[in-house]
């Protein structure tokens, strides 16, 4: 009698709440249906209250379909937490703090005072779900990956996930549930069919055969659902004949082997990064055992090679003797005052992450942590937060131009990509000597001169010589501007160009001979033409 009253009333607050919009026969249909899926995703029937909002959502339209229905009813447990024994509707997000105390480039994140930086994983007492934070937001990551990368790594485990209260958490905006902990990982459809998700975070279909030819691994599989997977966008379907981006591989045994990451770079074109460090390929998300696939040499050599990977990701705290780091696009900011630090949530013990200072110290400095929520550090030395100087092979080259010092600074990088190896301290030094030089005035330049080093088994470029008669189209088209940037440290005027290609027609024939009037004449006159 208790259950007939109930249905009864259910029926007629259901009747009262949708009189104002009479559903067509096929949302009534659906909407006899709400029990049903409720009770699959719950395990029991639903109070009044959630049957009286999923049968408006169908009543108006956002859901029009049985699997739809229960796919969001799935995604709303899995996003906010709740029970079987409870329910609640999606916590509204509180209002951004008024403003930022101090300017805003001195907190960890510039979207709000307090918010913790980007890339770092966040819960609260009243849920079980794990975000990670990006561009201020936060997004849901699939328990199933988080599961797999605590239980099989050596060196993080679930204590790196803060714990921030609710009001904290509920600050944030709930992003979609796609970020960088889903790279590389297979996700499985509920229908079976599987998809790649690579680092444009995009779905790529993966069909048997090629993930059998890649050598997936087994553990590479996580089911979720439809509505998760249309979060992603779609890609092109994977192939055999290549590694996708995101993918980790290794060569050389599984345990002591190298450890490379690829990516996609402008074109299109995959790259292979090594990893300097085990910790660093765990810290990218990647299970130790399941994740990896082993690349045999002839797939590998298909990929050039890309930077090396040599620090942690964003988000990830590091130390420098009693300084204290959080990395932010690939940058060390200090953390200026020990009650921020305390007030960020991290534990020395468990967050901070101290082998490799001699990399750390290599990395440059962004902009130092000052102020945090209602924190602002008092009596910081200027000095002690100062962004680092540029590497110094860039930063005593002054006398060419800004171009080409850069250029300077990813020799080994453009190397690394050429001939797939580190280059040697020589090989380095020969590089950037013809930077120096003057002999390279782009990477376009640089790259074709390491192909055809390459190509024809030399690492040494040939050198123009000093002295040599050259041509007046290559002192000119060449040879001019870099020797007057040179002397000068800027660019020459019309009127400087014009004086100098006529001294060039008339009796300047070597690099020598114009270089060193140049020089003179700045050196007797100050002046860059008579």
């Amino acid at each position: 009698m208790l259950r007939l009253r109930s249905l009864t009333l259910l029926l007629l607050l259901a009747t009262l709440i949708l009189s104002t919009a009479l559903p067509n026969s096929a949302q009534a249909a659906l909407i006899d249906q709400v029990n049903q899926a409720f009770r699959q995703i719950h395990n029991r029937a639903p109070a009044l209250s959630e049957w009286t909002y999923w049968a408006g959502r169908v009543q108006r339209q956002e859901k029009t379909t049985y699997d739809a229905l229960v796919g969001a009813i799935a995604f709303q447990n899995a996003q906010t937490g709740s029970s079987p024994a409870t329910f609640r509707q999606p916590v509204n997000n509180i209002s951004a703090a008024a403003g930022f105390a101090i300017d805003k480039k001195f907190y960890p994140s510039p979207h709000n005072p307090n918010f913790l930086p980007e890339g770092t994983l966040v819960t609260s007492p009243s849920t079980p779900n794990i975000y990670y934070i990006r561009d201020g937001k936060k997004s849901w990551v699939l328990p199933n990956v988080l599961d797999k990368w605590f239980k099989e790594n050596h060196f993080f485990k679930s204590n790196i996930v803060i714990n921030i209260s609710d009001a904290d958490l509920a600050r944030y905006p709930t992003a979609s549930s796609v970020n960088k902990l889903y790279i590389g990982k297979v996700l499985k459809h509920p229908n079976g069919g599987q998809f790649y998700i690579d680092d444009k975070l995009r779905k790529r279909p993966l069909s048997a055969g090629v993930r059998s030819a890649l050598k997936f691994p087994g553990g590479n599989l996580y089911p979720t659902s439809t509505i998760h997977l249309n979060e992603f966008k779609t890609g092109p379907a994977l192939t055999a004949d290549k590694f996708p981006g995101g993918m980790s591989i290794y060569d050389g045994p599984f345990h002591g082997g190298r450890i490379w990451k690829t990516e996609e770079i402008a074109g299109g074109t995959i790259v292979k990064r090594l990893y300097l460090k085990d910790r660093f390929y765990e810290a990218d998300g990647y299970p130790d055992e399941s994740q990896r696939a082993p690349a045999d040499s002839l797939i590998l050599a298909k990929h050039t090679r890309g930077q090396n990977i040599d620090r942690y990701p964003d988000g990830w705290v590091i130390a420098i003797s009693s300084n204290i780091y959080v990395m932010q696009n690939g940058q060390r900011r200090l953390i200026t005052a020990p009650n921020i630090l305390a007030a960020l949530g991290y534990t020395d013990s468990i967050h901070t992450r101290r082998e490799y200072p001699d990399l750390f110290a290599k990395l440059a400095q962004g902009q130092p942590i000052s102020a945090f929520k209602g924190i602002v550090a008092d009596g910081v030395s200027a000095s002690k937060g100062a962004p680092a100087p540029a590497p110094s092979t860039a930063s005593n080259l002054i006398k060419v131009r800004p171009a080409i010092r850069a250029l300077i600074a990813q020799v080994n990088d453009n190397f690394r990509f050429i001939f797939d190896k580190d280059p040697s301290i020589s090989e380095n030094k020969t590089w950037v000597d013809a930077l120096y030089g003057g002999e390279f005035s782009s990477a376009t330049e640089l790259l074709a001169a390491m192909k055809s080093a390459k190509i024809n088994g030399r690492r040494i470029p040939a050198r123009t010589s000093r002295t040599a008669t050259l041509s007046g189209d290559s002192l000119k088209l060449k040879w001019f501007s870099y020797l007057f940037y040179f002397v000068h440290q800027k660019e020459p005027a019309e009127a400087d160009r014009d004086y100098w290609y006529s001294r060039i027609d008339t009796d300047k024939k070597s690099i020598t001979d114009l270089g060193g009037t140049i020089q003179w004449l700045k050196d007797t006159t100050g002046q860059t033409r008579r």
